[in-house]
């Protein structure tokens, strides 16, 4: 099962999409989610607003055997 993830900021990246989504960073992340948007590369290296993004579940993630890793956040 996947989720989807609407872009709401500008300048946002794939890898930050992902690091706030899952509030974890998984090894492979950004591979597979480009595997799961076949035209997502097109966009650039920024994320256009408004753009809706299929994820994995962490769940399936996990399932993979991608190991989490906490984010650190300096300004929360």
């Amino acid at each position: 099962m996947t989720e989807t993830v609407t872009v709401r900021t500008e300048g946002t990246t794939l890898s930050g999409l992902l690091a706030r989504h899952y509030r974890k960073v998984f090894s492979g992340m950004v591979a597979k989610t480009f595997a799961l948007n076949q035209d997502l590369a097109r966009s650039g290296p920024y994320l256009p607003v408004g753009r809706i993004v299929t994820v994995m579940t962490p769940a399936e993630m996990a399932a993979e055997g991608a190991a989490p890793k906490p984010v650190i956040d300096l300004f929360e």
